[in-house]
């Protein structure tokens, strides 16, 4: 029983150990493999080792090469594949910073990438079979771990997750704890690693709740430290990368956004140099997007036909202050106030790009009714300007609702018609918005449902479909970029993920633009305080046009620390009701959904469709992760309680075993364990004596007498610890 006891002790920490220290490095890279195919294989090679190593140690340890030797032999074809695929991507990504080689340029297979993992994993837990089973060492446990999660810590871009981080933490601790407890004692360590597992998590559960993660500052910082670390690389020529074509531009030190076109399918690394770029000062505190321009057309590889290049014309000017008029006009009819009215100065200063930035739902500068048919709404003229707006979480479109139908027909129709009847912002290239529509519809989106509902479900999808990163693949030449991104590359910073949404939600026959500008955070206590923006506060979004209240901002990128970008609020603020036009075979009934599963749309219309068509999210590799860690401290919990059970069974037996001799014998024994510093009464160690080496058998008074003294001490021991103690007492030592 004892030996089993270890056994599952050691095999826990082996298996975690291997499961963390390969999933660190998995998640901290993404690479695609078949997880389930992966734990399944460590586990089991986890389990034989450490069984082995446990009972033979340096025998069984040196014994259990052989098949090592003989599985990884039969898979190092494809290991060798999977391999150097590895270390290209790994020597890739750090060559878009370092002048380092990139090794096994186009060499390897993606697809063989899980049976190198397997492989790897089998090695690594060979070797922590040494040093768990073998050497119950946790210096050598981190020295055969550590490579592998340090090459996720070189990029600061791509952190592990943290509950592999956490699991690799317990097994050292544990290692640490259950070694401090017995130091000369081989057995007793293996025997303390379980009470020694349990004080490790309490220790970090204290830890947390001490220091919740809520309050941990440490990726802001060192986001912050990396921009620097970036700017300066930039600066000494040392570094490979090809910085921020085009979005923004930084040339002779001047700041700039490319308002002729948005490379994006080969944009590099994003730079930023933290330079000032605006001075905003805003009546109230909160976080605003301040809108730049948007681009119109897409060639497969970049952004072009700039909306606001020069003075606005009447048709887009009035697009953009559609919502405002909304909630203007309602406060003028019901005299009151549905949004924070809220006044905003802007300097721009350190920023050359021409560019009018204006927060959303804007009023016009100008009178809209009294202008001629092609006046101008927005033009800016100068470096500092103030304007007026409302900042409102409330739904535009539900204001639109409750205006007289008077007012609605007389001011805002002509208007918003002039917007519906221009077609270029569902544009997209057929074969792309084909395979874009077949991402969505298996992702769960419907594009029958409400524009609004398709809105956030796509936000979400592109959002939760890549990686956010400043520093990713350029798009190989003959790809399709959006395709690339969702499928292949997975990473990118905001344009990227705008691109991807726009192009989408156009794919769906929802009017989309590409947008950029900045996005701006006034802290509290800095109302009307002015407040410097930089160009690492530079940013893209998406624009999705409502037949009833024109341009809405959609946000698709995810947050990240230290990126600044806040975190997506739900769309649907913006619902209307379903109307034909939202029905894309009513407006473009040239678009082919002959690809569209027959079985896919819900029965009944309602938000997410039906529980068959709903997305379902893939387990993540960190919950997979906590259901093993509980599974097996579960497995444990009821191994002690079996393995007590049947000690107290066994016990009894021979207390009440026929040989009365042999009876007193195994109860001094079990004294003796008790009594580690207490010396038994005389009286008891004359029977034991006597029944060891006396040729008479002890009489039932005399065995009663003993094994009552033995149930005293039992129970005074029992009775003298606290909880934790009691557990050790009767589980761990079995008394």
């Amino acid at each position: 029983m004892k030996r089993l006891l270890i056994t599952a002790g050691n095999f826990f920490l082996v298996l975690v150990a291997v499961v963390c220290t390969m999933g660190a490095l998995i998640s901290g890279f993404s690479f695609s493999v078949d997880s389930v195919a992966l734990y399944l294989i460590w586990l089991i090679a986890a389990l034989v080792l450490t069984t082995v190593a446990t009972l033979w140690r340096w025998k069984g340890f040196l014994i259990s090469a052989l098949p090592v030797i003989a599985v990884i032999y039969r898979m190092l074809p494809g290991a060798l594949s999977g391999a150097k695929w590895v270390i290209f991507f790994i020597t890739h990504e750090y060559n878009k910073w370092l002048r380092i080689p990139v090794l096994f340029s186009g060499a390897g297979a993606a697809g063989e990438i899980t049976v190198f993992f397997a492989a790897a994993g089998i090695v690594l837990a060979y070797l922590l079979s040494l040093a768990v089973c073998v050497r119950r060492s946790a210096l050598l446990t981190v020295f055969f771990t550590l490579p592998f999660v340090f090459l996720t810590f070189v990029l600061i871009e791509y952190p592990p997750e943290t509950m592999f981080l956490i699991g690799l933490l317990i097994v050292c601790l544990t290692l640490l704890i259950s070694g401090s407890m017995y130091p000369d004692d081989f057995d007793k360590k293996g025997m303390a690693v379980l009470p020694a597992l349990a004080l490790a998590i309490l220790l970090l559960a204290a830890a947390f709740f001490i220091a919740p993660t809520d309050n941990d500052k440490r990726g802001e910082f060192i986001a912050s430290v990396d921009s620097r670390l970036r700017s300066t690389v930039e600066k000494t020529g040392f570094t490979r990368a090809n910085f921020g074509a085009g979005w923004p531009d930084i040339v002779s030190g001047i700041w700039s956004f490319n308002t002729e076109y948005v490379r994006v399918s080969d944009a590099g690394a994003r730079s930023i140099a933290n330079k000032d770029v605006l001075e905003v000062t805003a009546s109230q505190p909160g976080t605003f997007y301040l809108r730049g321009y948007s681009m119109e057309l897409f060639d497969g590889r970049s952004w072009y036909g700039n909306t606001d290049s020069q003075k606005l014309t009447q048709q887009e000017a009035l697009g953009r202050a559609i919502p405002a008029l909304i909630a203007s006009l309602h406060s003028a009819v019901y005299q009151d106030s549905p949004a924070n009215y809220m006044s905003i100065s802007i300097d721009r200063s350190g920023d050359h790009s021409g560019v009018a930035y204006l927060p959303y739902f804007c009023l016009p500068l100008y009178d809209p009714l009294s202008l001629p048919q092609y006046g101008f709404f927005y033009f800016v003229d100068g470096e500092q300007y103030t304007v007026d707006f409302y900042s409102t979480e409330k739904s535009i479109a539900g204001l639109f609702a409750k205006l007289p139908s008077d007012v609605t027909n007389n001011t805002l129709h002509v208007y918003l018609d002039l917007m519906k009847a221009k077609s270029v912002y569902t544009e997209i290239d057929d074969s792309t918005a084909d395979g874009l529509r077949m991402l969505a519809i298996e992702a769960g989106i419907d594009p029958f449902a409400s524009r609004s509902e398709i809105a956030d479900r796509v936000a979400d999808y592109i959002a939760s479909s890549a990686r956010y990163t400043l520093t990713p693949y350029a798009t190989p030449d003959g790809e399709d970029f959006a395709l690339y991104f969702l499928r292949t590359s997975r990473q990118g910073y905001c344009i990227h993920f705008a691109t991807a949404a726009t192009l989408m939600l156009r794919a769906l026959d929802i009017p989309a633009r590409f947008t950029s500008g900045f996005v701006v955070t006034i802290p509290y206590g800095s109302a009307n305080e002015p407040v410097t923006v930089t160009d690492s506060q530079a940013h893209a979004w998406v624009e999705v046009f409502y037949d009833d209240v024109g341009w809405i901002p959609l946000e698709v990128t995810p947050s990240t620390p230290g990126s600044g970008i806040p975190s997506r609020r739900p769309h649907t603020a913006t619902e209307s009701s379903p109307s034909p036009t939202d029905r894309p075979d009513d407006v473009y009934p040239d678009r082919d959904y002959d690809d569209i599963p027959e079985n896919y749309f819900p029965l009944t219309p309602g938000p997410g469709g039906s529980p068959e068509t709903q997305e379902q999210p893939e387990p993540s590799k960190s919950g997979f992760v906590a259901l093993l860690i509980t599974s097996c401290l579960a497995a444990c919990v009821l191994l002690l309680i079996v393995r007590q059970s049947l000690i107290r069974k066994k016990r009894n037996i021979r207390f009440s075993q026929a040989d009365t001799n042999q009876s007193v014998i195994y109860a001094w024994q079990y004294i003796s364990r008790l009594e580690r510093k207490r010396k038994p009464p005389d009286e008891i160690e004359e029977l034991a004596l006597k029944a060891r080496f006396s040729q008479h058998r002890l009489s039932e008074d005399e065995r009663a007498l003993v094994i009552s003294y033995a149930s005293k001490r039992s129970g005074e021991m029992y009775r003298k610890y606290y909880l934790p103690g009691r557990l050790w007492l009767k589980y761990i030592r079995g008394l």
